[in-house]
């Protein structure tokens, strides 16, 4: 028994039947020397039909997240890959339609045939991560190394992390062992609803465990409704990294309070470049509403949708300036 839990066996009786195994092949150059790096954590592995290692093979997870076939998976997964096929709960092999693909979000988008769906009529379970709580067992399913359906289980460390390299993006923290193959997996409660998509593992240094890091099932809905509307993200991009303002940084500041989220790069001729914002600002709000931390404003730029005379107040120092997107900035 581990903190009371006996078996995580019904759990899995819910989430496990909408669960994918999600495999992308493409061509590999015939010097092997790819102009670009590669996407983190592919799963490539060996193929014994191809001993000259022509075809690039990657290995991931997805889900259904409607009863039309929709499911949705990391995109580093398929991404640049010329075919996309999944395996279903019942081994069966079927052709997925890259619908679109979030670059930043690491969000891709499958249609897949009505057929392939568990149970025709039913809806997945998708549940919500705003209700997990730090200490709830979670688990994850996914095809580590092609695996099939493999499942590991794990507590919540933390929610609403955001980190300066992934924009606007949010990510459920927890204790999962996730690895190659797990990317793009569903993240189930303790009840088996779906609360997230598994994304990653920052690895610790020297060998120590890292964390791991899944996107909350609400962002995913988001992004995936505007995949299938447009087959593109259509939000603003703000061209800007943050991250939470650490207590030295505010000590220096001369605030008593680390609130706010701390400009720590803006990238040339971006929108937040063009409206004055500068790498060492502090933005403590955007259009009225206030950012205690980081994810506030990650939580705000989700929710963009129309940028003209939008106002983000910042700090500078000592001072508070207020920045406004005109009308010149979005030529």
């Amino acid at each position: 028994m581990r903190g009371g839990v006996q078996s995580f066996a019904p759990a899995l009786q819910r989430g496990l039947p909408w669960t994918i195994g999600v495999y992308a092949t493409g061509s590999r150059p015939a010097d092997a020397a790819q102009a670009e790096p590669q996407p983190p954590a592919d799963e490539v592995l060996p193929d014994p039909a191809d001993p000259e290692g022509l075809l690039d093979l990657r290995i991931g997870a997805g889900f259904f997240i409607d009863g039309l076939g929709h499911a949705v998976t990391a995109a580093h997964v398929v991404q640049q890959m010329q075919r996309t096929v999944v395996r279903l709960p019942d081994q069966r092999v079927l052709a997925a339609e890259v619908v679109g693909i979030d670059d930043e979000a690491d969000i891709a988008l499958l249609r897949l045939p009505a057929d392939a769906l568990p149970r025709p009529g039913a809806l997945p379970p998708l549940g919500s991560a705003q209700r997990l709580r730090p200490g709830d067992w979670v688990l994850a399913v996914g095809e580590p190394y092609g695996l099939n359906r493999s499942v590991t289980a794990g507590v919540v460390g933390g929610k609403d992390r955001h980190f300066g390299d992934d924009h606007e993006l949010l990510f459920i923290q927890s204790d999962l062992a996730l690895n190659p193959g797990n990317s793009g997996g569903p993240l189930l409660d303790a009840g088996g609803a779906i609360v997230g998509l598994n994304l990653r593992t920052m690895a610790g240094v020297f060998g120590t465990p890292g964390v791991s890091l899944s996107v909350p099932i609400e962002i995913v809905l988001q992004i995936a409704a505007e995949l299938q509307s447009s087959g593109r993200i259509r939000r603003p991009r703000l061209g800007v990294q943050f991250a939470d303002l650490a207590p030295p940084m505010a000590v220096l500041q001369g605030r008593a309070q680390v609130q706010g989220a701390l400009i720590v790069g803006v990238a040339s001729g971006s929108l937040g470049e063009r409206i004055g914002l500068r790498q060492g600002d502090v933005v403590v709000g955007m259009n009225g509403r206030p950012v205690g931390h980081s994810a506030d404003l990650a939580r705000l730029l989700l929710a963009w949708r129309q940028p003209l005379h939008t106002q983000f107040v910042v700090r500078r120092g000592q001072q508070a300036h207020t920045l406004q997107v005109h009308a010149s900035a979005l030529d």
